[in-house]
């Protein structure tokens, strides 16, 4: 079982055997409460561009800083002291992924499969999906999918029948699966998000759930059909370009990679077999990418311009990398204590650059000469290593 599905299921067990009596509200229908120590709650995530930073984190926490333009007239103070601008949220779910599209436009998808936008540069959110949407696409198309091979098993001969029944089995519990997991709620969680301009973007998320959308998040269509993950693996992390790179990083040592901004996909299985967190893409002096994905444990994977074959790097650090940034032509990583590790300019190695460790950290975000870390008790700054 997930932990997001154990969490929902110790909850209401809690609830029944403690026999507790109140109105419950659903998060997705309870905006996020403007708390005072909001900058010293749990925060997952984190993006810039220019100079403004965003913040996501848990019960729906959104913060916002401009870090040109310093502390705000009123706002919620962190460790540092600096001051932060909390959101307006409509939803009370942990929110786990983060992007700027342009300068005014945002967008951030979380638990119960939320995801959230916003047109004021993210000061206040609109709901634009969520998890009780997307199960119904999932169904939908896990039942299309059973019916279609029922429909050929039916019209095939007995021996092609007997080659067929694994695969009718598969489909039929696939259906049930998702049935199931639509009777139990929106609790599938959406894990990041990538858009390419204003209209065309992406969310992906846990049991191979991936979205897309062609108006700027009014609608959003299903096109897990377009991978391979017949197992229903998590996608854990999303990268895009502008030259119609995309990247997946997800459970069980995957990559799948588009080169034609998501039409078609390749699953790249790298000899690993845990979970990677997410890619960070550096240029070779042709524009050709090399593709590095971090992830448990410390581990970091590469894939060089031109090549096949996925190369371990020998890494510094044994903790998780939770977050990866291209800084010129090396990649710089951030472990869940706070270390930062960094590629050489060839891309071969790995060196560990500050082994200053802190309060555990979940993503990081690169603003002037400063890295803004999110994790546990707010926001952290630290100045980018030489």
């Amino acid at each position: 079982m997930s932990k997001p599905l154990l969490r929902a299921a110790l909850l209401a067990f809690g609830l029944c055997a403690g026999q507790v009596s109140y109105a419950f509200k659903d998060p997705l229908d309870l905006p996020a409460i403007q708390a005072p120590k909001a900058a010293k709650a749990l925060l997952l995530n984190a993006t810039s561009l220019g100079s403004q930073v965003l913040l996501v984190g848990e019960r729906g926490i959104i913060l916002k800083r401009d870090f040109t333009t310093g502390d705000v007239a009123q706002g919620v103070k962190d460790n540092e002291g600096k001051l932060w601008t909390q959101a307006k949220v409509p939803v009370s779910v942990n929110l786990t992924g983060v992007q700027f599209v342009n300068d005014s436009l945002a967008f951030v998808v979380g638990h119960d499969g939320v995801v959230l936008k916003s047109t004021d540069a993210g000061a206040s959110w609109t709901k634009v999906f969520d998890g009780i949407k997307a199960n119904e696409q999932v169904v939908a198309a896990a039942k299309k999918k059973m019916d279609d091979m029922q429909s050929r098993y039916d019209a095939a001969s007995p021996a092609e029948q007997d080659k067929m029944n694994e695969a009718l089995e598969a489909a039929t519990f696939a259906f049930e699966d998702a049935e199931a997991g639509a009777r139990f709620g929106p609790a599938r969680p959406m894990l990041d998000v990538w858009f390419k301009d204003a209209n065309t973007g992406w969310v992906v998320g846990s049991y191979g759930q991936i979205f897309e959308t062609n108006d700027g998040g009014s609608t959003w269509t299903l096109i897990a059909n377009r991978l391979d993950n017949p197992d229903f693996r998590h996608y854990n992390g999303l990268y895009g370009d502008e030259t119609g790179l995309m990247l997946i990083a997800g459970e069980a040592g995957r990559v799948y990679i588009s080169n034609d901004f998501g039409a078609t996909w390749t699953r790249s299985d790298t000899g690993y077999n845990g979970h990677f967190y997410g890619t960070v893409v550096t240029r070779n002096d042709q524009g050709q990418p090399i593709v590095f994905a971090y992830g448990f444990g410390g581990n970091v994977y590469r894939l060089g311009a031109g090549a096949t074959a996925w190369w371990q790097l020998k890494s510094p650090t044994k903790e998780s990398l939770v977050q990866g940034i291209t800084v010129g032509k090396t990649a710089l990583f951030v472990d869940q204590k706070g270390r930062l590790v960094s590629t050489d300019e060839t891309g071969t190695v790995l060196k560990m650059v500050s082994a200053e460790e802190g309060k555990p950290v979940t993503g990081m975000a690169l603003v002037n000469n400063t890295l803004v870390l999110s994790g546990q008790n707010g926001p952290r700054t630290i100045a980018m290593p030489r």
